[in-house]
């Protein structure tokens, strides 16, 4: 698929939750992503040395909208921008998630690992017949925020979060580890490594077939550097090319 350099910008930056942020770029190039891609963000400032991956939340046409946390230097910046600003990404990269080949699936997010998944299950929901699951696991109440727009989907989340403020009160692992006759569903996950672990060993156990969205610290996004791969079945694979997404059993998990 065909990447470019994009001027972009910023139609609204709202924060949606403390620290957490949706942001919408008008981009002069409006070409299709697929979920599971992300774009590399760059701010008109000097000072920002590397460009900023995001998964892609949502696409219209030459619209996009990202989901972020505030972090650091970088995202506190973003958070700064207002309706008019400039910026300038490239996207799409890397592979996203295959077209789904049942009508049952099951997404599992972790933290802003949600971004991903929205966009898939908006897309997923273009199939009439298609069952979706969906379970999210944050460490407060931003995760009612986040469920608040797959009501828009017409889909309900069921929600843990570490301090218990809103949900179940837990994490994620814990709400698979209640969720029945899943059997026969595809599962797609996205959020922190950990939590991406757990999910893939109470899967394997159960032999369901999964889909990762992984997370890396990219140096050029682009794929020359070899600075985020990661061991497979299939040798080293980069995260940023021929991920961040990976079905399942190709991943040695033990060596991340």
């Amino acid at each position: 698929m065909k990447k470019d350099f994009i001027n972009a910008r910023v139609l609204s930056n709202n924060e949606i939750y403390l620290r957490h942020y949706l942001i919408e770029l008008e981009v002069s190039k409006g070409m299709d992503s697929v979920p599971g891609q992300f774009l590399q963000f760059r701010l008109l400032d000097k000072n920002q040395f590397l460009r900023k991956p995001f998964s892609i939340f949502d696409q219209e046409f030459n619209r996009l909208k990202i989901l972020y946390k505030v972090r650091g230097q970088v995202t506190d910046k973003l958070s700064l921008l207002d309706e008019g600003d400039a910026a300038d990404i490239i996207y799409p990269l890397g592979t996203g998630f295959p077209e789904h080949g049942g009508n049952k699936a099951l997404f599992i997010a972790g933290g802003t690992g949600f971004a991903p998944l929205y966009f898939l299950a908006k897309r997923c929901l273009n199939n009439s017949n298609m069952e979706i699951k969906f379970l999210i696991g944050s460490s407060s109440a931003e995760a009612e925020k986040f469920g608040g727009f797959l009501k828009a989907l017409s889909l309900k989340a069921l929600i843990a979060t570490e301090d218990g403020s809103i949900g179940k009160k837990g994490t994620v692992i814990h709400l698979l580890k209640e969720t029945n006759d899943i059997e026969d569903y595809i599962i797609y996950s996205a959020g922190p490594v950990d939590m991406l672990k757990a999910v893939y060993s109470f899967a394997h156990l159960k032999g369901i077939k999964t889909y990762f969205s992984l997370e890396s610290h990219f140096a050029c996004g682009l794929g020359f550097c070899w600075g985020c791969a990661i061991e497979t079945k299939n040798g080293f694979l980069r995260v940023c090319k021929e991920g961040p997404v990976f079905e399942g059993e190709s991943v040695l998990w033990e060596k991340i």
